[in-house]
């Protein structure tokens, strides 16, 4: 079960990588100094969560595109046609479960964000020559084993898991 919810949660992260590498592709100026001003913008104020990037309208608030494209990918996709399970209250977990898929979707939205502002991720390495998405987390280097390595980068709980709880 561990390892299913491990998949289930880097699916978030990778998606996100996804959207947010062909948001920034899509600009007229994907240089290197325009990524980061755009990340810039979108952290400011949280704006990638909010409707027309516009945070002065708390009204707007988890209904950006790139939020609702990332949950309906993600988490929606997968829950349909998922039988009513009783014993489980289902109906519960499908009422009250959405709200930690959103957390998910912001966090790793944030952390995509992050990674491009910061230069960790390439724009062009993240879109295919036939304009589809690879979502290549970067490896970086592990100060006490001296390897790269994957984990120091990745959507996990011990990186994202305070972030993601306070969505």
């Amino acid at each position: 079960a561990t390892r299913r919810l491990s998949v289930w949660r880097s699916n978030f992260g990778s998606t996100a990588l996804a959207v947010m590498a062909h948001f920034l592709a899509s600009g007229s100026d994907d240089t290197p100094d325009a990524v980061r001003e755009t990340c810039k913008e979108l952290l400011d104020g949280l704006a990638f969560l909010f409707q027309d990037l516009d945070p002065t309208k708390p009204e707007n608030v988890y209904r950006s595109q790139f939020l609702l494209q990332l949950l309906a990918h993600t988490h929606l996709r997968s829950c349909i046609g998922c039988p009513d399970v009783p014993k489980l209250d289902t109906d519960a977990l499908k009422e009250y479960g959405i709200k930690g898929a959103i957390s998910l979707c912001c966090a790793a939205l944030e952390r995509a964000i992050h990674l491009f502002q910061r230069g960790e991720l390439h724009v062009d390495d993240q879109i295919s020559t036939r304009g589809k998405a690879t979502a290549k987390t970067p490896l970086k280097l592990n100060k006490v084993s001296g390897k790269e390595s994957l984990t120091a980068l990745a959507f996990s709980e011990q990186n994202w898991g305070a972030c993601t709880r306070q969505y």
